[in-house]
């Protein structure tokens, strides 16, 4: 091989290094649950489905049956990343997006170590009566009127959304398109194409968000377990998350690119 072929070589080896850094990827492969596991593990996927590319919670949340924690986690750790998925949930449902997740044994569910982006049936905060979950998604609600730190958008009792009047109402699809980049020490929430939601992920300021939420809490809670709080939001590699929550939801067009 002459130099001329091999400075090409490299060059086009240079390209496919970096082609995992600039693509999107589908997370639905063959209109199948491949690529994902329930939280932990215990090989049985229960609760989801995929139907004509569209996964599908129709289970009952662990919430309302106590049978374990049944959100499911990408078989693939991540680290900087952006995801766009379309969601779609039931009335009165609520869900979350994570990342982070760790599943080591200490941890009872995913939300110990991975932050959240809510989603939820927003017309709750009219009627927080219409909530599903019984009584602890109802004080959830009631805790966050006029606050709006459990809203569509919000990273979970740290950050609120910037703006309450983009997402469509249940039972119809809306549209997130969310990053996460520890080098650039910035997540961002990007909903029906409007960014409603920004913050920090570590630091001083990140800090200060964390002291006025319930994960710098650290009380005897028996379901939390041992492991409590102490990690939450620790990890800046792990594997994302649809949480097992009340409520039917829906994802569509779920797609990632890793970032550098």
């Amino acid at each position: 091989m002459n130099q001329k072929n091999v400075i090409w070589v490299l060059i086009l080896l240079c390209i496919s290094c970096q082609t995992p850094n600039t693509t999107w990827k589908s997370l639905l492969v063959d209109n199948s649950l491949k690529g994902w596991h329930t939280f932990k593990h215990d090989g049985v996927l229960k609760g989801w489905v995929v139907e004509n590319d569209v996964l599908v919670f129709n289970g009952v949340s662990d919430m309302e049956s106590g049978e374990g924690d049944a959100s499911l986690l990408s078989d693939k750790i991540y680290g900087n990343f952006e995801i766009k998925f379309d969601w779609e949930i039931i009335k009165g449902g609520n869900s979350g997006f994570m990342w982070g997740v760790q599943e080591d044994e200490k941890f009872n569910y995913p939300y110990q170590t991975g932050p959240e982006i809510q989603i939820l049936d927003h017309a709750i905060y009219e009627k927080p009566e219409t909530v599903l979950g019984g009584e602890i998604e109802y004080q959830n609600v009631m805790a966050d009127l006029g606050v709006y730190k459990h809203y569509i958008g919000a990273l979970y009792d740290m950050s609120a959304p910037k703006r309450i009047d983009v997402a469509n109402p249940a039972e119809t699809w809306n549209s997130y398109h969310i990053k996460i980049d520890y080098k650039a020490n910035r997540g961002e929430v990007i909903l029906n194409d409007v960014l409603i939601n920004s913050f920090p992920l570590y630091g001083a300021e990140w800090d200060a968000m964390l002291k006025k939420s319930k994960f710098s809490k650290s009380e005897e809670s028996p379901y939390l377990g041992d492991a409590r709080w102490y990690d939450y939001g620790k990890f800046k590699k792990g594997r994302i998350c649809f949480q097992d929550h009340p409520g039917s939801v829906s994802f569509r067009n779920i797609r990632i690119k890793e970032l550098e």
